[in-house]
């Protein structure tokens, strides 16, 4: 052991000379251009040849280059024969002439040209192989300058040597979780070394914040917090199960990677931010910091910026392993046929995409109209007529009733009866962005009928634009998500479609009166592309940044008056609301209590039913407000479910949640800390 450590030290010391960085760095960048470039040259190479062969099959106006495929099974490009002898009398030609399926014949044409040397997921884009030798370049670099050349090395022979020995063992799954331990529990360090060199500055906040910085690497709770991350991260992807569709190992790659990385920060930023301050509070050292030039506003600045760079380095390096996984994935085997095809037009439309949604536009009442059927309706209610005092609050329930009953009808088709059809055509607006990308559509429904037994099947159809050419029938499983692909020149000029359901359904004698389709509020959508995965995954990972950092400041500002369990408490309690504001907030609009004129305050009962179940909606009510903004923002779901994280949210979530509560957190904290008094001088000076 002693002889290791002598080999390190000497190494450490060669490796600080300026003549052995240049060194080592010229070795590295060699290292890397032997690599990149060939993989980039196959790269181009296959992707020109694929172009060239596409455009020759498709513009082969005479046919004569798709005859000479169909003979001798191969294809010149530029003198150059591509195919395969067993592709001889295989029959690619359509009756008039034409090629049935270029974008097949083409791959198959290249099946034996793939170079196997180089990863599939490589060879989709040439772009990414261009990201990943700058990030590896970065990445190398800044370690050997840096003073943490050692560290790479140990971590790249701890990593290669675990690979092969999970691999000789068989098991092959393990090794690259193993192998992806390593990698990350370095870049996690070079990260946070790269941001304490970047808050060297000599002001207050900086300095601070450096402070929580290396904190965060001494105390055994953030260290705790980090190794469960680094762990866990990478065995999400081996916890996939290979049966199943690709698009569901890459939600589920998604979600819980995802979910992993945000709850495991989430917990570690409130524990340290509490301990942090609590603990200098309680042991008297925050008297030797404020004694110094750092004022209160700039201590708690301090503390919050450094926990955000904390969490900038944990959000980066997850990303970057989620990122680089997905593009693995995206290109595994699926199963063979028509459904294998489906399933991975759905990974890149439908989840690795940023769609939006756009609901069907609704007929509503009028308010004299609902005014009128209210009228009705008290008329009706002997009750409700006779008793005044309540029907002042009940009336805006009724409102709300019948609103939603007009707008249920509408989701309603009645069953067939003989031969007649019933349907109903609902309308899609402002869809003109959709018609200029020119991508499929993708009609979302989810249907009930019947019983609505998940083990039956029904038909039903469909029809756009009250063009009967466009009809189909589809099938589907009540209570159940299906998808309907819709092309984009459907769309009219003024950015409209019209699609007519048709209930095919025909209910037995037995059950007549039965059998409407319909569908819930939110039941039928159309979601079209708007955008790429890449930014979208950016903004999202933006998004779980700026709620981390609100809870920083939360955490932060109930330990400058609470103890650590206290303040843990209350800051997990808040973190909890905030996330659950959205469904408390659907909730509330069934919670009415009592009206205050149909109380009988001489019965004690309903004076203390009535006071309990107004103070729970006014405390859940003033959560919603407060909260509802921190909650809404879900970008994990969005990105699981391919739908966009716009810009716009992104700047609310940083004005609200970044600038406004936080700002108001942070504020209230340094007030506190104004007013307490933080030490008591105990000595007999005289």
């Amino acid at each position: 052991m002693k002889t290791l450590l002598e080999i390190h030290h000497k190494f450490h010391v060669w490796q600080q000379k300026g003549s052995s960085r240049i060194a080592l760095t010229i070795i590295f960048v060699l290292l890397v251009a032997v690599i990149a470039v060939p993989v980039l040259r196959s790269t181009y190479a296959l992707h020109n040849n694929r172009h060239d062969i596409f455009e020759i099959l498709t513009g082969d106006e005479l046919g004569i280059a798709a005859q000479q495929l169909e003979e001798t099974g191969f294809i010149l490009i530029n003198e150059v024969p591509f195919g395969d002898e067993r592709l001889k009398n295989f029959n690619i030609l359509a009756d008039n002439g034409d090629v049935i399926d270029p974008a097949g014949v083409t791959s198959l044409v290249l099946r034996n040209s793939i170079p196997r040397w180089i990863p599939s997921w490589l060879l989709i884009n040439p772009s990414m192989i261009w990201v990943l030798a700058c990030i590896t370049l970065v990445w190398g670099i800044a370690a050997i300058w840096l003073g943490l050349f050692p560290a790479l090395l140990y971590a790249l022979v701890i990593g290669s040597s675990s690979w092969y020995f999970f691999l000789w063992i068989g098991a092959p799954k393990i090794s690259i979780a193993v192998a992806g331990m390593c990698i990350l529990g370095f870049s996690y360090h070079l990260l946070i070394t790269i941001l304490m060199l970047l808050l060297r500055a000599p002001n207050q906040v900086t300095t601070v914040a450096r402070g929580v910085l290396l904190e965060s690497t001494r105390t055994r709770l953030s260290i705790a917090f980090l190794m469960i991350l680094l762990v866990l991260l990478p065995l999400v992807p081996i916890m996939l199960d290979p049966a199943s569709p690709l698009r569901h190992r890459i939600q589920t790659l998604l979600s819980r990677s995802l979910g992993v990385t945000f709850s495991i920060a989430a917990f570690l930023t409130v524990f340290l931010c509490c301990a942090t301050v609590a603990f200098e509070i309680r042991d008297r050292q925050i008297w030797q910091v404020l004694t110094k030039p750092v004022s209160k506003i700039g201590y708690l600045l301090g503390k919050w910026v450094g926990v955000l760079s904390l969490n900038l380095a944990i959000l980066t390096i997850a990303s970057v392993s989620v990122f680089v996984y997905l593009q693995y994935l995206r290109s595994a085997p699926v199963a063979d046929g028509m459904q294998g095809e489906l399933d991975r037009i759905a990974v890149e439309e439908e989840i690795l995409t940023a769609r939006i949604e756009a609901q069907p536009v609704y007929t509503t009442l009028t308010e004299e109209q609902l005014s009128l059927r209210v009228d009705q309706a008290v008329e009706l209610d002997e009750d409700l007529r006779e008793n005044k005092s309540i029907q002042l609050p009940l009336r805006k329930k009724l409102r709300e009733d019948l609103q939603e009953q007009f707008l249920a009808q509408q989701r309603s088709i009645p069953p067939k009866r003989g031969e007649q059809v019933s349907s109903q055509t609902y309308r899609f607006e402002g869809l003109q962005h959709a018609k200029a990308m020119g991508t499929p559509l993708a009609f979302k429904y989810r249907f009930h009928i019947a019983q609505s037994d998940e083990h039956e099947t029904f038909e039903a159809g469909l029809m756009y634009n009250n063009d009967s050419t466009t009809s189909h029938i589809i099938t589907y499983i009540p209570t159940m998500t299906h998808v309907t692909m819709v092309p984009a020149y459907l769309i009219n000029d003024e950015g409209v479609l019209e699609i007519s359901i048709f209930n095919l359904h025909l209910p037995p004698l037995s059950d007549r009166g039965m059998g409407a389709l319909s569908f819930d509020k939110g039941g039928i959508k159309l979601l079209y592309r708007v955008g790429d995965f890449e930014p979208n995954f950016f903004r999202a990972m933006l998004v779980l940044w700026i709620k981390l950092a609100f809870l920083a400041a939360i955490a932060l500002a109930a330990s400058t008056f609470l103890s650590f369990p206290v303040a843990c408490l209350v800051t997990l309690t808040i973190f909890v609301c905030g996330t659950l504001a959205p469904y408390l907030s659907t909730a509330l609009q069934g919670y009415i209590p009592p009206p205050t004129s149909g109380v009988d305050f001489s019965n004690v009962g309903q004076i203390i039913q009535w006071t309990f179940e107004n103070v729970i909606r006014s405390i859940a009510t003033a959560m919603v407000y407060a909260l509802d903004g921190f909650g809404a923002q879900r970008p994990t779901d969005q990105l699981v479910n391919g739908m966009l994280v716009s810009w716009a949210s992104v700047f609310k979530g940083i004005i609200t949640i970044g600038i406004l509560w936080s700002g108001l957190a942070l504020g209230i904290g340094t007030y506190v800390l104004k007013k307490r008094q933080l030490a008591i001088y105990s000595g007999s000076g005289g």
